[in-house]
Formats: C-alpha cells, structure tokens, sequence
C-alpha cells in the first residue's frame, strides 16, 4: 500500500496478532532463482504488539531494525500484516476493472481500501479486497519513519499469498485453477499451498530450520517479493 521499487533482494516482516517473522530474501540476478539469507521469529509477551496495535512500537521497532541491519542495509523493507484488525472479503463482481467505489461495501472514511483480481467465472469477476484501519496503518508507516526503515510495501498477508500463488505456477498460472482451487478450500488463500511448495520457491540453506509455523510466513516473503513492480 506505498510505493514499489524493484529489487534483487528485499527484507520481509510478517506481523500476526502478537508475533513477528522476518526472512531477508535475495534474487539470482541470472536466473530469476530466491534464496533466503536470514531467517527470524519473535513472540510478544508484555502487550507490545496486541491484535496488530502497535502499543509500543518503539521495541517493535528495534527489533525489526536489529534483524534488518543484521542482514543488510540497503534492501526495501515490506510488511504484511495478518489478524482481526482487518476486514479482508473475497467478491465477485460484473466488471473486471472496478474502482474501490463499485465494491459493495461501507466504505467508512476511517478505512484505506486495496484490491487484487483473482479470477472469472461465468461473466462474473472475483476480487479479494481489503481494508486497513487507516489510524493502523499510520501506526506502522511511523515506525518505520522514526527508525528510519525503508519501507516500500505495507499490505496484507492474503494479497501476497495470492501474489504468490501466481509466481509459484509462473507461465503455467490459469486463473480457471485459482478458482477451482479457492472453491475447494472455501476461498482461504492460504490453503492453496502445499508442504513441498516453498522449496519449489526459496531455496533454503541447511543451516536454516523451517517450522510449520514459518513456511506461511516465508510464503508471504515471496509473494511480497513478486509485488515488486505490480500494478
């Protein structure tokens, strides 16, 4: 949800309801291959971050700026955020290009809008569309401006798992799949995706130990990562 610019490498942080994930991501520049450089994982225990609120961004802050300085200095830094604090729905609508305005919800002022087009069917067009608290979203674009963090994508867990899900499959993506899919799985994104699926993504080093509970968050990094440049 801010300005995009291309990169062969990047730093991604996945924020769920009261824990943080950050995987530093880089690009073979010849053949296109993702490796993951940095791997990192934290709890909060003392209500520093709470269903997404920043209650004291200052060391959410710190550890993001630990964790990126460690990896690198000048990759663009993307968050995703996943929790209650949303309000996410997955719509089908009679055009295939729609404004925010044509989407039949409340479109209470206090909220910033983003969509992504996923599929057709039956002269329908389905679109996953999400809201951000706009007060939320000034909390993380803050932190990152008072840590001096370059952060050039702020969005969603679900918009960059589907982002994902059409780099994984590359020249070979149908949106007649996608949507035999999500019907499948009850519209949940985030079931599309098998064990083996990250391997065939992000190459990952021996010397990183990938948990069930990572393999989500490094699904996102690489849909992040594929954000880059998207219209």
């Amino acid at each position: 949800m801010m300005d995009r610019q291309e990169s062969h490498e990047a730093f991604s942080v996945i924020f769920s309801p009261r824990a943080i994930t950050g995987a530093f991501i880089t690009q073979n520049q010849h053949n296109g291959t993702l490796r993951l450089r940095s791997l990192h994982h934290h709890r909060f225990s003392n209500l520093e971050l709470e269903r997404l609120t920043l209650f004291n961004p200052t060391v959410v802050g710190s550890l993001i700026t630990q964790w990126y300085k460690e990896s690198s200095t000048t990759a663009p830094l993307f968050f995703a955020l996943h929790g209650p604090a949303l309000e996410e729905h997955m719509l089908l609508l009679h055009t295939a290009h729609p404004t925010n305005a044509q989407f039949p919800i409340s479109h209470a002022p206090h909220m910033h809008w983003k969509h992504t087009y996923l599929y057709s069917l039956d002269h329908q067009h389905c679109f996953y569309l999400c809201g951000i608290p706009k007060p939320l979203l000034f909390q993380y674009q803050l932190m990152a401006i008072t840590h001096e963090l370059p952060l050039s994508i702020l969005t969603t867990e679900r918009m960059a798992l589907a982002h994902c899900y059409r780099a994984m499959n590359g020249t070979a993506y149908r949106s007649a799949q996608l949507a035999q899919a999500l019907q499948m799985h009850n519209n949940r994104i985030e079931q599309l995706f098998f064990k083996e699926d990250l391997s065939r993504l992000l190459l990952v080093p021996t010397d990183i130990t990938i948990t069930d509970d990572a393999r989500l968050a490094l699904l996102t990094a690489c849909g992040l990562f594929a954000m880059q440049g998207a219209s």
